[in-house]
């Protein structure tokens, strides 16, 4: 398989080396993983389409570790996966020179992202598109010592860097959106954010539904892959 589609599967769920230690579950010609941050204040799911290999379930612990080994790698790949009484034990991969073999993690040892039991009624729907994210990436950069991003709706809506109600430095951006309801500053992890855009640049579809109840759900989409991310309000 093309090397680049398991590295963006991998990008799109560690998101910077946050999240390390994920299930992998390997159905119907596809991987998904559900995971969730070590401060739980980040859920997510990412899927790639078209893996073909055994259906199964298995623990992946040391994320970077294995982006380390697969870099390796040249970008046509042969991935399988080593068993031992019908048990997944290790992912085995090779190109015409080089092998490599990464040992899987006991499930139990791995984090299970729990499910949302209610998600609050959307007041904000943003459209992400590669203008939006070069901005936002470009402003966290500026301002890297701000952790939190605030959004705020009125007679415009923006997404804010920043303390969004104090005198400081701060950069405003004004955002598209498919429904704009009347809400107050509400803010989420800016660090989380930048990392979750940079990862998907390649989506032909993005959005990011802000709910006044204290929840950002982002979505991306293109042939290859869907990702979702839920960050939960933080305390500013």
């Amino acid at each position: 398989m093309d090397k680049q589609k398991l590295t963006g599967f991998i990008e799109k769920y560690s998101l910077g080396n946050s999240i390390e230690s994920v299930p992998w579950v390997i159905k119907n010609n596809s991987l998904t993983t559900d995971f969730v941050s070590e401060d739980r204040t980040l859920l997510g799911k990412v899927t790639l389409n078209d893996f073909n290999l055994d259906d199964c379930e298995v623990g992946v612990y040391n994320t970077t570790q294995l982006q380390k080994m697969i870099s390796v790698l040249s970008n046509t790949v042969n991935i399988t996966l080593k068993k031992a009484e019908e048990r997944a034990i290790a992912i085995h991969m090779d190109d015409t020179d080089v092998s490599l073999n990464y040992m899987l993690a006991d499930l139990d040892i791995i984090p299970k992202a729990p499910k949302l039991k209610q998600v609050p009624d959307t007041t904000v729907v943003i459209k992400i598109d590669n203008d939006f994210i070069t901005k936002f990436v470009k402003a966290k950069n500026a301002l890297s010592e701000s952790d939190n991003f605030t959004v705020v709706s009125n007679t415009i809506t923006q997404v804010i860097l920043g303390e969004s109600d104090t005198n400081t430095n701060k950069i405003n951006i004004n955002v598209k959106t498919e429904i704009s309801e009347k809400m107050s500053a509400i803010s989420f992890s800016a660090n989380y954010l930048k990392e979750i855009l940079a990862a998907n640049r390649d989506h032909t579809e993005g959005k990011m539904e802000v709910c006044a109840g204290g929840l950002a759900i982002l979505t991306f989409s293109n042939a290859d892959y869907t990702s979702k991310y839920y960050l939960v309000q933080t305390n500013v």
